[in-house]
């Protein structure tokens, strides 16, 4: 995830999550504290251990909890934040791009920027998982994978099934 913005690219990921709708099902059964089975599926076990990878939902021994340091470290931290709309972040609206660059470097730098925001080194995401994160940015995802893997900051499968990253940081 970004160095810069550690936060930010978690929070992405509770967004991608969110879209899934039995991931959100499931963590919603949590935050109300009913509905968790006592058994739960196989397919219910891996978006558990998807939230708590993601950091939201930690396992306490007894049950399912929302880590509340991550939403403490959340508020703090947006709270210490200036609206900085130096460098590249004048090409966004919040996590949203507004206006991808039409300078080179420019480009590369937001590609890069959000590529770290969804994407770890150690991750392979099918394309729809990655869609799903470089959605939270812009709505022509196509356009945001093709320009990632143009700039070699994205490699793509040969099967064409997943990425990861590449060394055109």
């Amino acid at each position: 995830m970004s160095e810069e913005h550690p936060i930010a690219g978690q929070w992405i990921q509770v967004a991608a999550g969110l879209k899934n709708p039995g991931m959100r099902q499931l963590l919603g059964a949590v935050l109300a504290g009913t509905g968790m089975p006592a058994e739960p599926s196989k397919s219910q076990l891996k978006d558990l251990a998807r939230w708590e990878k993601i950091g939201l939902l930690r396992h306490d021994g007894q049950g399912w909890q929302v880590n509340e340091q991550l939403l403490e470290r959340t508020l703090s931290s947006a709270s210490a934040q200036k609206a900085d709309r130096s460098g590249i972040q004048r090409f966004f609206d919040g996590p949203r791009l507004a206006a991808l660059p039409a300078k080179p470097g420019d480009r590369h730098e937001v590609l890069v920027h959000i590529r770290d925001a969804v994407i770890s080194p150690a991750e392979q995401p099918r394309e729809e998982r990655l869609n799903e994160r470089l959605r939270v940015f812009h709505p022509d995802i196509a356009l945001l994978r093709r320009y990632m893997v143009d700039h070699a900051l994205l490699l793509r499968a040969a099967d064409g099934s997943s990425y990861r990253i590449g060394s055109g940081a």
